[in-house]
């Protein structure tokens, strides 16, 4: 699940206290947790929306952590930034490891 999906999977009373939440877990603005939600983009959206409207979530491994947690895990960190966490690189990493 991604973290707009997860957003959006919250009763919409509950959507700005958690967004408030997880902006103050990463010291940042709720502007820029709205971002993250839309990330990644649609594919409709043009350049100039996307530069305005969604951002990629921090990869540092304490930021994940902390949207993971406030999740519930929920929303993993493959989900965040699939392109560090892939399946395609736990198979790798686990390609030298058998009998």
């Amino acid at each position: 699940m991604t973290l707009g999906e997860y957003v959006r999977s919250l009763p919409r009373g509950e959507r700005q206290e958690f967004r408030e939440r997880l902006a103050a877990a990463h010291s940042c603005s709720v502007s820029l947790v709205r971002k993250w939600e839309n990330w990644p983009p649609p594919s409709d959206w043009s350049a100039e929306k996307v530069s305005r409207m969604a951002r990629r979530h921090p990869a540092e491994i304490a930021a994940l952590r902390i949207t993971e947690e406030l999740t519930g895990h929920s929303v993993g960190r493959k989900q965040l930034r699939p392109e560090f966490w892939s399946d395609d690189s736990e198979e790798e990493a686990g390609a030298g490891t058998g009998p």
